[in-house]
């Protein structure tokens, strides 16, 4: 209450909408100016794998990205129009991207 956000630190945050569709994780939406638009991540892609392990659904993708701390590079294998690609998403603390309320 004192700090008005949790004491542990930040989870990391990419700046990506995500659903599960036939156990496949598919980006929904991106954020624009976020993480991972800045990385080419876009709409309709399928995020396979995170840092190298196989992704089994929407629950083990945020399970492996949130062993990472906010600020650390993510690698992303994205399947994109039929072809794999990687992606590095530089992730970060999603605090940073909210607006916030001015002070007098």
């Amino acid at each position: 209450i004192k700090r008005g956000q949790a004491a542990k630190a930040p989870r990391p945050w990419l700046g990506a909408f995500s659903a599960e569709s036939n156990g496949m994780v598919v980006v929904m939406s991106v954020a624009e100016g976020g993480p991972a638009a800045k990385a080419g991540l876009r709409q309709g892609d399928i995020i396979s794998d995170v840092r190298d392990g196989e992704v089994d659904g929407l629950a083990d993708f945020y399970r492996k990205l949130w062993q990472n701390p906010a600020g650390s590079e993510i690698p992303l294998r994205v399947v994109r129009d039929g072809r794999e690609t990687w992606l590095r998403v530089k992730s970060a603390d999603r605090n940073s991207f909210l607006k916030k309320p001015q002070l007098q």
